[in-house]
């Protein structure tokens, strides 16, 4: 009794919530703390260092952002990524070095009305010179004024091309990637000039002997000169070849296959050089061996045709593997020597015909199959051809599915039209096949919307055609460190919360045990017990007593 006297009486209710509500307000306060004396203990930045994010504080006193979603995480990092472009945008600002418009000119060379006219005009010079050759294929006769007038244009037009160029693009054009291109836009310029100063000589000088005045320059090293010029013109062919992408295919495969061909060629003369000194020594030794006998004058001529030298045989021996010469006119003189050297040549044919040149023929398709993947500007070319091709083959599927008009398609008439065979086959031809309509559906609407675009259809059917690429592997990787992350993140918020709510639940147990005037509910249950057993005592008494009255 003396023992729960001297204890001290315990809070009211209103006192215990008051204290959790301060305790939660301290923990509060003290993570709020941590965090900032970790921020305020790092050490001050330059102007000069780069801003580093401060990494947040792991551990029990962590607070971490509950229900933050992947979205959110991603917006939060493009808005950083747009402040420091901003911020460094803003710093090029105050540096000076705002960029300049550019000049009308480089607007002119730039525009693709430009490269389509000058293409047209080196396709139509081609033809012209053509037509010149044909006209006078020395081009030492005279040609009529006409010819020359279209010759004169056409020169005026090159030299326009060269001077826009150079001035729009500067040093760049002659310093760039292709200036092979451009200095043979100078050199065709140059000697058209040179042309157009020839023929200007000869009208003044009227003869050779005036123009034989000008450096010792005759008349024929100059319509040399004026040959070559037109050869080199029809070059600018080749020019105009890359923006056709069948052309530009062709021209950079066998462009690519030259060091293919080369070895190629050095193997097969190998192969040439050493059957070609066997039949060589052994004709030869037959027909000026002085104990051979019966070999007629005819039979002589022909043998020295095909093996009088190493070069005539080597000769010989590429053209019966090549059809330049029937191999049996070949084969009849070592035949009539000796039928161990006619089936030495039929191995030749064999080996070379079956082995060598379809092994040949194999390397080369490999070198321009690889060429072709390689060729970036052609991908590209190829790239933008196929999604062109696919975008209208998603309009004709449009139309079949009835959504023409609204350029959407909803999922009752996808479900409605999965298994009509225009859809069928279209998937089909993207390497696609779909089972069930609604989980292809919901992969193709991204933004939930219920219905998908054109554009939104043909983005979800070429991502899911083929195999994974690296940038989806990537992909798959970067979201799940961040679910890991914030998966550990979300733990260690539930632990936290957890022990708070474990902390509530005692003080609030505490707090029921106990009475509004500080007695032991315990001590207050027995003293009623007491009072009930002596009022239930006080009962029996009054009720005997009754009973002896």
């Amino acid at each position: 009794m003396m023992h729960h006297l001297n204890r001290p009486p315990l809070p009211s209710k209103a006192q215990a919530i008051r204290m959790m509500n301060d305790e939660l307000s301290m923990s509060e306060a003290s993570s709020s703390a941590a965090t900032s004396g970790e921020c305020k203990s790092s050490p001050s930045l330059s102007k000069d260092d780069k801003p580093r994010r401060v990494p947040s504080p792991r551990g029990k006193d962590k607070k971490p952002t509950l229900f933050s979603t992947f979205t959110q995480h991603d917006l939060a990092l493009r808005q950083e990524a747009t402040e420091v472009a901003a911020s460094q945008s803003a710093q090029v600002s105050d540096n000076g070095s705002e960029e300049e418009r550019p000049s009308w000119v480089f607007r002119v060379v730039n525009h693709h009305w430009f490269d389509a006219f000058f293409s047209a005009v080196v396709i139509t010079n081609s033809i012209f010179i053509g037509i010149d050759v044909e006209l006078n294929p020395s081009a030492m006769g005279s040609r009529s004024s006409v010819i020359v007038v279209i010759q004169y244009i056409y020169t005026l037009l090159f030299f326009i091309e060269l001077v826009f160029r150079s001035a729009a693009l500067g040093r760049d054009y002659y310093c760039s990637k292709e200036w092979m291109w451009a200095a043979l836009d100078v050199f065709i310029v140059a000697t058209s000039l040179w042309e157009v100063f020839v023929d200007t000589w000869y009208a003044i000088a009227g003869d050779e002997a005036g123009l034989e005045s000008f450096g010792g320059l005759t008349g024929l090293k100059a319509f040399r000169i004026v040959r070559i010029t037109r050869i080199v013109k029809t070059v600018r062919l080749m020019r105009i070849f890359r923006f056709v992408l069948a052309l530009r295919t062709l021209i950079h495969s066998i462009w690519h296959t030259l060091k293919s061909l080369f070895w190629a060629l050095v193997l097969l003369l190998l192969i040439v050089y050493i059957f070609g000194m066997i039949f060589t020594q052994a004709v030869n030794g037959h027909i000026f061996d002085p104990d051979s006998s019966g070999v007629s004058d005819e039979e002589t001529d022909i043998s020295l045709q095909y093996y009088g030298k190493l070069t005539i045989t080597m000769l010989s021996l590429f053209m019966s593997v090549t059809d330049g010469i029937s191999w049996e006119k070949i084969n009849r003189p070592l035949a009539d020597i000796s039928p161990f050297l006619s089936l030495l040549f039929l191995f030749y044919i064999a080996f070379t015909y079956f082995a060598v040149l379809n092994v040949l023929t194999a390397v080369f398709c490999q070198s321009a199959i690889e060429s072709a993947q390689n060729d970036h500007a052609t991908a590209v070319q190829s790239m933008l051809a196929n999604k062109e091709m696919h975008l209208q083959k998603i309009r004709a599927l449009f139309s079949q599915l009835g959504s023409q008009q609204s350029g959407t398609i909803t999922f009752g008439q996808f479900e409605e039209k999965i298994n009509s065979a225009e859809v069928r086959e279209y998937f089909e031809t993207l390497g696609l096949d779909v089972e069930d309509a609604w989980s292809f559906f919901k992969l193709l609407d991204q933004d939930g919307g219920g219905s998908v675009e054109v554009e939104e259809f043909l983005r979800g059917c070429l991502r899911f055609r083929g195999n994974a690429k690296a940038i989806d592997i990537g992909q798959l990787l970067h979201d799940q460190s961040w679910l890991i992350r914030h998966q550990s993140r979300f733990h260690t918020y539930m632990e936290m919360e957890l022990q708070k709510l474990m902390k509530q639940i005692a003080s609030l147990s505490t707090l029921m045990n106990s009475p509004a005037d500080g007695t032991p509910r315990r001590n207050r249950k027995r003293t009623e017990e007491e009072k009930s057993l002596k009022a239930a005592a006080a009962a029996a008494e009054k009720s005997r007593e009754t009973a002896d009255v």
